[in-house]
Order: structure tokens, then C-alpha cells, then sequence
């Protein structure tokens, strides 16, 4: 088959080419009509101060991601699900979806698309609300667990501090220890001074009291030692301890900022067009119908051709083989006949099909020597009138006798 053959045939299925594939988008536009309108609600949210030192792009776009997961989350799905019944859990997974204008922007744009006479604008509200607040209750979570250990820290410091100040009788032994300081470079002062003047008795006296000073120093200066270090671990109890009070506050307020009314700000778009999805559907039927009738078209002309070429190239071998006919033989010279009839020239060869019948005769039939009584038969299944003089009028015979069934005579 070649490309004009398949040409010829689409020219000759031209309208029904055209008549499906439009019926096609017809009824697929008429489908798509008829299903129900889609309903849409919007809610946008601001990203908060996520970051120690306020907005970051970085922190906006991880939060941004973050939302997005959450927004479609089960727990979430179903939160909003039991507050607005008549919007199922497959709905609001399927309906829900969260965007920005551009990656860097901190502006998150939430969409639903439900079915009419379901309340969209404030299940979107609830879904941004309690996706925010699943974002914060980590947060939230972490700050009291920090609070938690701090104020155990604290406690611990606090005993330890209370334990020392009980045991040592001493409330403030950093005082004391500097007093003590004070006392002994006194007496080193009058053992200088004693020396100076030379008198024996005060410089004895006065080593004997450094003596017992440096002595009473070495208590003192380890409990001044130990003071140090549980007053400093009591202070950074206290430091961690308001930290994570601090920290506590502010997920608090994160979570009620949440529910503000001012945090989420939602529209009710109303009722969507279906004519863009029809559009698209139908043409895609009309594409798909069209490509389907070519190529059943470019199947069944395949086939025909090649019916075509098995009919006109079929072997002839074995017992379908059929040799060219014979030509009759001249009849032989007689008394009655001296002049002896010639045997036509021998047709060519002619290729037969063999599941027809054998044609009663195929053309000029030769005939036989007359007798000269005006009888002769001829050859070739037939019988003739002589005209006298020993010749035989041949009577015609239709070439395909199964076609006409009739003989005509000359």
C-alpha cells in the first residue's frame, strides 16, 4: 500500500473522520457539564516571627514547606472534619492546597474546593488555624520541657546552697574570707613596724598572730571556694530558669496569635467556571477519537492490500498447476476430403484459477474435414452445419460460459 492509496481511502471516509471524533468531544462536553459545580473559599496568612532575631527568608521558606505538609495531615484532616461534618476527610485532602506569590514571599495562600451549601470559608479558616498551631505546639512543647528541666536545675542549686550556708554557720563566707585578708595584713604591718624599732617582744607577738591568722585563713578560704561554685550554679539555675519561662511566653503567644481574629484572613470565592475543564476534556476526546479512526483506517487498508497480493501472486504447484491446452490434431486426407483443413495457430497459454468450473469452450474451435454430405463435427464440444463443400461453420461459444450461461450461434 502506498501513501496515495491511504490518502484515497480517508478522501472517501472524509465525513465520518470528521462526524466522530466531533460527536466524541460532543458527548464528553456534555459530560463534563453535567457534573456538579466546584466551589472554592481562600484563606491567606501572614508567616510569624519564627527566628530569635524576627523574619528570615530561610526560616520563611522552611516554615512555607512545613505548612504544606501539615495542611494536608491527618491530624488536621480530621480536626476539621468533626467541626464541619458535611466536608468528609477525602474531600478536604483532595480539596486543600497551600502556595506563595514567590518562593522569598512570606505570604501563604490557602485554597479549598469543595461542593456547594458546605461552609468552605470557615473550614479553610480551621485548617490554616490548626496547621499553624501544629507548626507551634513543637515549639510550645520544647519551651515547657526546657522550663521543666530549669526549674528542676534551680531547685537542686537552691538545696545545695542552703546545705553549705547550714553546715559552715557562715552566710557569706566571701565576707568573711576578705575580712580575714584584712586582719592578716594588719599584723604584717606591725611586725614591720616592730621590726623598725627593734623591739624583740612586739615582733615575737606579731609573728605568733600572722601565725594564727594564715591558719584560720585556709577554712575560710576553702569555704569561700565552695560558696563560689553553688552560688554560681544557683545563678545560672536562675538565668535557665527564666530563659525557658521566656521561651514558654512566647509560644503561648504564638499559638494565641493564632486564633486572633486579624491572623487569618479569609474570602469566599463562590462557584467555579467549568468552562476551561470542558474545553480540555472535549479536546482531548476529539484527538483521541480522531487518532483512533486514522489508525483503524491505516489497519483495514493494510489488510485489503494484502488479500490483494495473496490472490495475484498464488504459486501454481502441485495438483493446482495447469499446462497450456493442446491443439487438436489435423484430421487426415481422404478420398472424400483431399484437401487437407489446417489447425489454427495455437493460443498462448492462459493462466486458469482452479476452483472454477471448465468453460464449455475458450474461442475459435478447429475443425475436422468434412464428408461432403454437409455433416462434419467439430472439435471443442459442439456440433456444426456443413456447408457443402466439407467445411464446418463453428459455432461461438461465450468465453466464460459460468458468468453469461448462454451460447450464442453464428
Amino acid at each position: 500500500m502506498e501513501i496515495r492509496d491511504y490518502l484515497r481511502a480517508i478522501r472517501r471516509v472524509l465525513w465520518l473522520l470528521i462526524l466522530i471524533p466531533v460527536v466524541a468531544g460532543l458527548v464528553t462536553g456534555g459530560l463534563m457539564e453535567m457534573q456538579p459545580s466546584a466551589y472554592e473559599a481562600d484563606a491567606s496568612v501572614v508567616v510569624p516571627a519564627i527566628s530569635a532575631s524576627g523574619y528570615s527568608q530561610s526560616a520563611a521558606t522552611q516554615y512555607v514547606d512545613t505548612f504544606k505538609d501539615v495542611l494536608v495531615s491527618r491530624p488536621v484532616l480530621v480536626d476539621v472534619s468533626q467541626k464541619y461534618p458535611g466536608i468528609s476527610i477525602t474531600e478536604l485532602a483532595s480539596g486543600l492546597t497551600a502556595s506563595t506569590v514567590t518562593t522569598s514571599s512570606n505570604n501563604i495562600h490557602v485554597v479549598l474546593i469543595g461542593k456547594d451549601h458546605q461552609n468552605l470559608q470557615g473550614a479553610v479558616r480551621e485548617a490554616t488555624v490548626d496547621s499553624l498551631n501544629a507548626i507551634a505546639q513543637p515549639r510550645l512543647a520544647q519551651a515547657e520541657n526546657a522550663w521543666t528541666n530549669a526549674q528542676a536545675g534551680l531547685q537542686k542549686a537552691n538545696a545545695a546552697y542552703n546545705t553549705f550556708v547550714e553546715s559552715t554557720t557562715n552566710p557569706n563566707p566571701p565576707l568573711e574570707f576578705s575580712n580575714a585578708l584584712t586582719r592578716l595584713s594588719q599584723l604584717e604591718g606591725i611586725l614591720a613596724s616592730a621590726e623598725v624599732s627593734g623591739d624583740a617582744k612586739r615582733v615575737a607577738a606579731a609573728n605568733l598572730s600572722i601565725a594564727a591568722q594564715k591558719k584560720a585563713l585556709i577554712p575560710l578560704g576553702q569555704q569561700e571556694v565552695q560558696y563560689q561554685t553553688l552560688n554560681d550554679a544557683l545563678s545560672s539555675a536562675r538565668s535557665a530558669s527564666d530563659h525557658a519561662n521566656q521561651e514558654v511566653v512566647d509560644a503561648q503567644a504564638l499559638v494565641t496569635t493564632d486564633s486572633a481574629s486579624g491572623t487569618v484572613t479569609t474570602v469566599n470565592v463562590g462557584r467555579l467556571s467549568k468552562l476551561s475543564n470542558t474545553i480540555k476534556f472535549a479536546g482531548i476526546a476529539f484527538a483521541l477519537a480522531l487518532v483512533m479512526m486514522l489508525g483503524l483506517l491505516l489497519i483495514l487498508e493494510l489488510m485489503r492490500s494484502g488479500r490483494k497480493v495473496a490472490v495475484v501472486e498464488a504459486p501454481e504447484q502441485g495438483a493446482f498447476a495447469w499446462s497450456a491446452p493442446v491443439a487438436p490434431a489435423t484430421a487426415p486426407e481422404t478420398a472424400d476430403a483431399p484437401v487437407p483443413m489446417s489447425a489454427p495457430a495455437t493460443q498462448p497459454a492462459e493462466r486458469r484459477d482452479p476452483w472454477r468450473a471448465s468453460p464449455a469452450g475458450t474461442g475459435p474451435v478447429a475443425v475436422t474435414g468434412g464428408n461432403g454430405n454437409g455433416n462434419g463435427h467439430a472439435n471443442g464440444n459442439g456440433h456444426a452445419n456443413g456447408n457443402g463443400n466439407g467445411h464446418a461453420d463453428v459455432t461461438e461459444v461465450e468465453a466464460d460460459p459460468q458468468r453469461s450461461g448462454l451460447v450464442r450461434r453464428g
